[in-house]
């Protein structure tokens, strides 16, 4: 190939990239940068005065915002981990011989997250509500309770967001090769071993990827908990968006709000970061196991 044929070929490659980096800088970047400088002044009598990291300072003081950042996190490790086991269990089960209605099923599981988060909130509002709803009457169960508005909240989520998982996973499975699943049987695998020892396996990338999304979707938890604010009382430090919502438009403090969004988003990308970086360690680790067994055998 020629110099000007390869260099062609180079910039036909980042022209593809220019949506994309416009889109990034559009809404990613520039926001971002945007909320960092508003951080770095105060609102005094109705001017904008230039105070430093101060905000900053008065943010990690902040026992509220951190006892909504670590409440969070708890719904996040919760609804994670019930949402992943969930999905996982629904794509292994369509991916076996005996399913039947298979695209009947995966249509079914996907609908709930096409619909909007704004919608499902006030329809599960509805169904929590216990004068509109007999079953909870009966049953004396008020998911609107301080005890378990956090599970009611999980709920809604796995709702939305299981079926859309449980189809990254299919796909995933979709491009593994039939050959591996025959060899398996005739090894005498049943449909559990094939599970176990082989898919779930090959579905450790889609894992991880899975894991690091939610991850992030959780920590911007709002919509749910806003919408339900309007049949039972819940705290503005329930989440850290609701805290920052609250902090811009009910006080109009709008630079110790920028302040929290950008400690909010450094907190995610960094966690996000650490869990992306623990996979590779316990993925590495275990190929250099494989390695030294194969090593040992032969």
């Amino acid at each position: 190939m020629t110099q000007s044929g390869y260099g062609n070929r180079q910039v036909s490659s980042w022209a593809f990239l220019v949506p994309f980096l416009l889109l990034f800088l559009a809404f990613l970047f520039v926001p971002m940068v945007y909320a960092f400088y508003s951080s770095l002044f105060i609102n005094r009598m109705g001017q904008e005065v230039f105070v430093g990291f101060r905000n900053y300072l008065n943010a990690f003081q902040d026992a509220a915002f951190w006892g909504s950042v670590l409440n969070v996190i708890r719904y996040a490790v919760i609804q994670g981990v019930i949402m992943l086991v969930l999905s996982i269990a629904l794509a292994l089960l369509l991916d076996t011989r005996y399913a039947r209605f298979k695209p009947f099923f995966r249509l079914v599981y996907f609908l709930p997250y096409a619909v909007p988060g704004v919608f499902a909130s006030i329809m599960w509002g509805f169904l929590y509500s216990k004068p509109l709803d007999p079953l909870l009457q009966a049953l004396h169960v008020d998911p609107l309770s301080s005890g378990a508005l956090l599970y009611a909240i999980v709920n809604i989520a796995t709702w939305e967001w299981a079926g859309y998982n449980m189809t990254l996973y299919i796909a995933s499975l979709t491009g593994v090769s039939s050959e591996m699943y025959e060899a398996g049987v005739m090894d005498g695998c049943n449909e559990f071993q094939l599970a176990w020892y082989i898919k779930v396996p090959l579905l450790r990338p889609t894992i991880v990827m899975t894991i690091i999304l939610s991850f992030i979707g959780s920590m911007q938890l709002f919509n749910e908990p806003f919408l339900l604010s309007a049949l039972t009382p819940i705290s503005q430090t329930f989440a850290p968006n609701l805290d920052i919502y609250s902090m811009a438009f009910g006080l109009t403090n709008l630079p110790y709000a920028a302040t929290l969004s950008v400690i909010l988003g450094a907190i995610t990308i960094f966690i996000s970061c650490v869990a992306m970086m623990v996979t590779r360690l316990i993925q590495g680790a275990r190929s250099r196991r494989k390695h030294v067994a194969l090593a040992v055998e032969v």
